[in-house]
């Protein structure tokens, strides 16, 4: 797998937020619909004005508490990187300073991703050298049409050398 290891600074998004179950894959069926429901009621033409930090594009972002770990249940954020006072009807979460794994994504959404993903996992964790360091993953999107058969957008996991 292609993939880049990056630094990246602390940064702060806001966004709206659910929590899902990754028990049996749930997650997989239930994190599109969620998409579909932030776009169908405004949220993305709401976050797309608050867009201002150095990350410009949107961001999926599942987060694990250690108390929702033993349930199987994450936070999935659908956010954008803003510097400011947390608007109404968002929330905010601050993103830590760490070194990130990134790997690239092509095709249609949610298939490409959620292969993307089952690699990262499956192939590219148990041998690479790195082991996952605590923080969020974070999946960036384009602006492009995401059902399009060269739809590129990145999966950040947090790592750090065993």
């Amino acid at each position: 797998m292609d993939y880049k290891i990056v630094e990246h600074e602390k940064f702060q998004v806001v966004g709206v937020k659910k929590v899902f179950s990754f028990d049996a894959g749930q997650n997989l069926v239930e994190i599109p619909k969620f998409w579909g429901e932030v776009w169908s009621d405004g949220t993305m033409e709401r976050l797309e004005e608050l867009k201002n930090g150095a990350v410009s594009r949107y961001m999926g972002i599942c987060n694990v508490s250690k108390e929702q770990a033993p349930k199987k249940e994450m936070d999935y954020w659908i956010a954008v990187d803003y510097d400011g006072e947390t608007p109404v009807g968002t929330e905010k979460l601050e993103v830590p300073a760490l070194q990130w794994a990134v790997f690239q994504s092509v095709g249609a959404m949610p298939d490409a991703i959620q292969q993307t993903w089952q690699k990262i996992y499956a192939e590219w964790l148990p041998t690479s050298g790195y082991e996952h360091a605590a923080g969020p993953e974070i999946e960036v999107y384009g602006p492009c049409d995401n059902r399009a058969a060269n739809y590129e957008c990145e999966v950040w996991i947090p790592v750090q050398k065993k």
